[in-house]
């Protein structure tokens, strides 16, 4: 019989099966124990021979096309089995020669029936072993008025109701167990559909999900994290994903604290582009008083939660960009025409005017066309960010070089009150980047931090490195004071701004170019790594190593590094 029809059974069907398989091995036994006691020559041999024999065939056809026990309450039922083990142990006991006594046997068929039958079949057991004792003892003697007659008697009562007693505590006993086994089959036909709905939903969450140990092994994963760990199969040691890090520490913590813990966390991983998680952690607890049981099965397990941040962003992004896309056509139509014709129209009459008081007029009517002007582009820079490139697309761009000419052209544009630090320390790392989105991208934190920076000449640095990882970093940075925290949990969000003379749409062109480019942009507030400058803010830039190898430069450095 296969392991999936053993599982399916419940122990007392496997009981069921014992007892066949016993009696016919019983017979076998007393069969070989009437040839061994019983002399050659005694008449009672045969008979014995041919009642065994017919009871072990009985029971062999039985066992063969019996599956299950019968009910409990349909005594007939339970004729052929313990109904024919009575009459045989009575026949025995009745045609025996010697001292020996068989009424033991009826012990095994009273355990047996109080088991696996029902009350009825347990008390006819009884009461007929009883009568049959008392019938037996009542024939041995030569007299009824004898008093070995009557001790005889008294001794097959007590042996009855000594049965009786063992048949109800053991039919009791029977009772309890088959109740327990019915509560542990509902109990495991529930968890079995708890754990198939529990995987089901684990193979169709977009969010990741792991189980790992105290000793930072993965246990199990559902797809989508299998897919951020990269790994084929599964053992998993997180501390040789050095990607992983932030999350081994975040786990690490976890067990150390005892409690949940949710975290942003960066994946950066070699030839990838870095993602961004929200990580939630919850610890499991062992059954209490359970102790320890020779395994690991009783050990705390970490849960841990991997929410690609990508998706929550680009839902966000769906749901504003459909609004913006309509807006677009209307800023280019009803916006940008009328604004031409205003701006030309004022230069006409500034070049008519003489007075300063109409001339300052004028001036700011030119000032403020150009800022609609201004906010036009960029909304439209949206439209074009979308439609221009598609995802993992660009160009293999040396970082420094590039870097460095699109400072120089920065400067240029205001040289007397533009000025930075450079600290380009990428060397010949290459970065999956278009240049002229880059160039977009930098100029956009540029003006940004040059609108918020202090007079020193060195409030505002670009500074470039790479990693053990290979991964290329440019950073932004300058002395401008803290941002507040409820804004900056919206600065790359399109329209939010702390000005009111900003269309709040630069930091949000900056972080849809890094992720149509494979990129992730943040914000973090730090130092400039040297003492004598204060904390500034910093923007930066994790790019994703370029495939292909990048024409060189054709400007030279300008500017020192």
């Amino acid at each position: 019989m296969n392991s999936l029809i053993d599982l399916r059974e419940t122990p007392f069907q496997r009981l069921w099966r014992v007892y066949l398989a016993a009696r016919v091995l019983v017979a076998l036994l007393l069969a070989v124990g009437a040839l061994l006691w019983t002399p050659p020559q005694a008449r009672q041999l045969l008979p014995q021979l041919a009642i065994l024999a017919i009871y072990a065939a009985l029971g062999i056809v039985y066992a063969a096309i019996s599956k299950q026990p019968p009910p409990k309450r349909r005594v007939y039922a339970w004729l052929p089995t313990i109904g024919l083990d009575l009459l045989l142990i009575s026949l025995l006991e009745v045609i025996k020669i010697g001292a020996y006594t068989l009424t033991p046997l009826f012990g095994l068929t009273v355990l047996f029936a109080g088991t696996l039958g029902g009350w009825m079949v347990v008390l006819g057991s009884c009461a007929y072993i009883s009568i049959f004792l008392i019938s037996h003892a009542l024939t041995i003697v030569p007299s009824v008025v004898d008093p070995d007659a009557t001790q005889s008697v008294v001794q097959a009562a007590l042996t009855g109701a000594a049965y009786f007693f063992v048949g109800s505590l053991v039919r009791l006993l029977g009772g309890r167990v088959e109740r327990e086994t019915l509560i542990g089959l509902r109990a495991a036909a529930s968890a079995n559909q708890q754990e198939q709905v529990n995987a089901l939903i684990l193979q169709n969450l977009p969010d990741g999900v792991l189980v790992a140990d105290q000793y930072l092994q993965v246990r199990s994963a559902n797809p989508a994290a299998m897919a951020l760990l990269q790994h084929p199969a599964m053992p998993v040691q997180l501390r040789a994903l050095p990607a992983w890090l932030g999350v081994v520490q975040q786990i690490e913590q976890t067990f150390q604290q005892q409690k949940s813990i949710s975290q942003d966390q960066a994946l950066i991983a070699p030839q990838a582009a870095p993602v961004g998680l929200h990580v939630r952690t919850w610890l499991t607890y062992p059954l209490p008083g359970l102790g320890p049981i020779g395994s690991s099965d009783n050990d705390p397990l970490c849960l841990v939660f991997l929410h690609d941040l990508r998706e929550l962003e680009a839902k966000l992004r769906t749901e504003k960009l459909a609004a913006m896309g309509r807006m677009s056509a209307a800023v280019a139509h009803e916006i940008r025409n009328p604004l031409a014709a205003i701006t030309q129209a004022n230069a006409l009459l500034d070049e008519e005017l003489i007075d300063p008081g109409q001339k300052r007029l004028t001036y700011m009517v030119e000032q403020n066309a150009q800022r609609l002007g201004r906010i036009a582009e960029d909304i439209l820079d949206i439209a074009r960010v979308h439609n221009q490139i598609q995802p993992g697309e660009g160009e293999a761009v040396r970082l420094d070089d590039t870097v460095n000419s699109i400072c120089h052209d920065w400067i240029a544009l205001a040289p007397a009150a533009r000025h930075l630090v450079l600290d380009l320390q990428a060397g010949d790392s290459l970065v999956a980047f278009d240049t002229g989105h880059l160039r977009q991208l930098l100029h956009n934190l540029l003006n940004n931090a040059q609108r918020y920076r202090s007079e020193r000449t060195d409030a505002l640095r670009v500074s470039t490195h790479s990693s053990l990882a290979g991964t290329a970093t440019l950073t932004v940075w300058s002395d401008g004071a803290p941002i507040e925290p409820t804004i900056e949990k919206h600065l790359f969000e399109p329209f939010f701004s702390s000005e009111s003379r900003s269309s709040g749409l630069g930091l949000y062109i900056c972080r849809e170019l890094c992720t149509r480019h494979g990129a992730m942009i943040r914000y973090e507030r730090q130092s400039a790594r040297q003492p004598q400058l204060a904390d500034g803010n910093a923007f930066i830039v994790q790019f994703r190593r370029a495939a292909s190898s990048a024409a060189p430069p054709t400007q030279e450095n300008l500017l020192p590094t």
